[in-house]
């Protein structure tokens, strides 16, 4: 009893004060993810050209039937691999609704005179 008269008392004052609450909002971190399957596409044409902070172009891949969630990664025009099964669910369901995915370079793995070994990208929604 005495604490919803409190909550009342709270709620009255703030309406006479006009204070709204303030949703806060989250800052726009990113979903750290890797590509597999680099050496079957056209990643041994571009690896080279590829640095930490280049952007990538993502887009769902539906002719692929033993992943429905997959996801192409480009680069330049060049498709060099798919999103890892981990993270794909998430960022694929975020595509389907038509939110903004933009991905870019985190990390290269690269020897010299080798093709890369693996490469990290970081995602941002929104």
């Amino acid at each position: 009893m005495l604490l919803n008269t409190i909550y009342e008392y709270k709620t009255t004052v703030m309406r006479q004060l006009k204070i709204q609450v303030q949703k806060s909002t989250l800052p726009n971190l990113g979903i750290l993810t890797q590509i597999v399957e680099l050496n079957k596409f056209d990643m041994i044409y571009i690896y080279h050209h590829l640095s930490i902070g280049d952007t990538l172009f993502l887009e769902r891949d539906y002719n692929r039937l033993w992943d429905k969630n997959a996801i192409c990664v480009f680069f330049k025009g060049f498709k060099i691999g798919y999103i890892s099964s981990k993270t794909s669910g998430i960022i694929s369901k975020q595509i389907d609704r038509g939110e903004k995915v933009t991905a870019k370079v985190k990390e290269l793995r690269k020897q010299k005179y080798m093709p890369l070994n693996g490469l990290d990208i970081e995602v941002y929604i929104g």
